[in-house]
Parts: structure tokens; C-alpha cells; sequence
């Protein structure tokens, strides 16, 4: 019997990335997690700044997160 194939990380990674950076950006040009109540709210970043920010954020987030993914379905094929 064959063993399972082996995730490839890179694609997984830079897959993680993209969907991490779309979804981050969505928030920031949403404005989801904006907070217009309190004194703060008054300096506030640019809408350009914010996307880039929230994009950065997630993507790096999403990256791990894939690669964690392709980590245990690594792991799991070295298994069976």
C-alpha cells in the first residue's frame, strides 16, 4: 500500500497569507472593530494605513496557523 503524500509547506503557508491578509484588510476597510464611543476614537489611522496594518497582522496570523496545519497533516501521514 502507497503512504499517504506529504503536504508541500510552502503553498500552505503562502495560502494561509493571502486568505490571512484579505480577511485582515475586510475588518480594516469594514470598519468591524471600530470603536467610535470613546475619547480615542478622535485619532484614528488612515483608512489606508489601517488596511495595511489589520493586513499585516492577519496574514502573518493565518501564515502560522497554515503552517501549523501542514505540520500536523504532516505528522498524521508519517503516522499511517
Amino acid at each position: 500500500m502507497k503512504s499517504p503524500r506529504r503536504p508541500r509547506f510552502l503553498p500552505f503557508i503562502l495560502t494561509g497569507a493571502v486568505i490571512g491578509f484579505v480577511l485582515g484588510a475586510a475588518v480594516a476597510d469594514f470598519g468591524w472593530l471600530e470603536n467610535t464611543d470613546t475619547v480615542l476614537a478622535q485619532k484614528q489611522y488612515s483608512p489606508s494605513t489601517a488596511v495595511g496594518y489589520l493586513g499585516i497582522l492577519g496574514a502573518c496570523l493565518f501564515a502560522l496557523a497554515a503552517a501549523l496545519l501542514a505540520l500536523g497533516i504532516e505528522r498524521f501521514s508519517r503516522r499511517s
